[in-house]
């Protein structure tokens, strides 16, 4: 029987480690295999700043970049983390909504709007003039 760790292996072995020492993580999405050697993970959150990058980051060492995309009034926050763990290649991200010019994300506003009836106002915090 060989005893070579094929990528792959090496990839999902650096996962378990990983989910093992942060269960947390668990969160992401995790993919093996996708790329030979390199274990890739990404989250789309409804909420938060992208924290769950800087606890990969916290375990496995190196610098989140945090950047915003932007699309009309629509901002998304993104956390991105490129490192090695357990010999193993780690790309990591997280997209989260960030408020827009009156403080409100996506969210928010689909809290507000949900469940109204045709036809009745809806009232957004805000500026009041």
């Amino acid at each position: 029987m060989s005893t070579n760790v094929s990528p792959e292996q090496a990839a999902a072995a650096a996962l378990v480690k990983l989910l093992t020492a942060r269960p947390e993580l668990r969160s992401v999405v995790w993919t093996v295999g996708e790329t030979p050697g390199v274990l890739r993970g990404h989250q789309i959150a409804e909420t938060g700043s992208g924290e769950i990058v800087d606890a990969c980051a916290e375990l496995m060492g190196g610098t989140v970049a945090h950047s915003v995309l932007s699309r009309d009034s629509d901002r998304q926050g993104v956390a991105q983390l490129a490192t090695e763990y357990a010999g193993v290649s780690v790309d990591v991200w997280a997209s989260y909504p960030l408020p827009d010019s009156h403080g409100l994300t996506s969210t928010d506003l689909h809290q507000i709007l949900v469940g109204r009836a045709i036809g009745t106002l809806a009232l957004l915090p805000g500026d009041t003039q």
